[in-house]
């Protein structure tokens, strides 16, 4: 079960670094650091977004069932990361609300899956550290505390972004929880494979 978990930890991190390389490189008019990822998704490039949201879903799933196999039976770290792995297979169906336009239920929902998914694979990346040093993995244990503080600082900058100058860089902290996620997938599948 860990080679399993291990695989759909890889293939989820490559899927959502790929998907992201191709849309930062595509003509979408958009600014890295200023836009939310999520805007691509309101473009003619929202596949791509849907690509990397549907990759971070199978990292989420691999990354719970890692956890829950060194471990010996499902933690709350696990759960957290499979609640990750839903919030980020629905938010395409819901896609955020254009800038500067009228608020819909929709972009509330969106707004409400995506600090689900990055509270909970933040949250889970702490407790995994946990299971993880447990289990003896003492090193990897160490790798899933460092992306958790990347991903906790990259939420922390953009909470502040709501009160003050960080807000004219939202993209840069909302790039910083998916570079934590993204190496935790990576770094996880690739120790365990």
């Amino acid at each position: 079960m860990t080679g399993v978990a291990a695989i759909l930890l890889i293939v989820g991190a490559a899927v959502v670094l790929g998907a992201l390389v191709v849309l930062h490189l595509a003509p979408t008019g958009l600014n890295p650091l200023r836009d939310p990822v999520s805007q691509y998704g309101i473009t003619r490039f929202k596949r791509g977004y849907a690509t990397a949201a549907w990759g971070a879903t199978l990292g989420g799933i691999g990354g719970g069932l890692l956890i829950t196999t060194v471990h010996g039976s499902p933690t709350v770290g696990a759960v957290l990361v499979w609640v990750f792995a839903v919030a980020r297979f629905l938010i395409p169906f819901a896609p955020m609300d254009a800038p500067h336009q009228p608020r819909t239920s929709t972009g509330r929902l969106h707004n409400i899956l995506a600090i689900v998914a990055f509270a909970t694979v933040t949250a889970g990346a702490f407790l995994g550290a946990g299971d993880l040093h447990d289990a003896g993995f003492e090193a990897i244990a160490t790798f899933s505390t460092v992306a958790a503080i990347v991903m906790a600082i990259g939420s922390a900058g953009s909470i502040l972004g709501f009160f003050t100058a960080f807000s004219r860089l939202p993209g840069v902290f909302e790039r910083l929880i998916y570079l934590g996620f993204i190496a935790w997938f990576g770094v996880l599948g690739i120790a365990f494979v």
